[in-house]
């Protein structure tokens, strides 16, 4: 059963690998937007792909974001 162990321990290192990749390279794409340009011409096309790139992740970690604001929770009022 030790080899069964050691592959076992091989598949759950990989899996984790593959999680910091995807989170890694999420990380990446959120760095490089140029915060400081309101001129940059492919915003919207960048934050597709970060949109896109985002629920890799999601569906690895099994997590399903929540992205309902209400006025009560956005601290907001008119």
């Amino acid at each position: 059963t030790a080899g069964s162990q050691d592959m076992f321990d091989a598949i759950v290192m990989a899996d984790e690998s593959k999680k910091m990749k995807v989170l890694e390279s999420l990380i990446g794409m959120i760095q490089k937007l140029p915060y400081d340009d309101p001129t940059y011409d492919k915003l919207h096309e960048d934050l597709d792909k970060i949109r896109g790139k985002f629920k890799q992740p999601c569906s690895l970690l099994n997590v399903q974001p929540d992205f309902k604001i209400s006025a009560e929770c956005s601290g907001l009022s008119f």
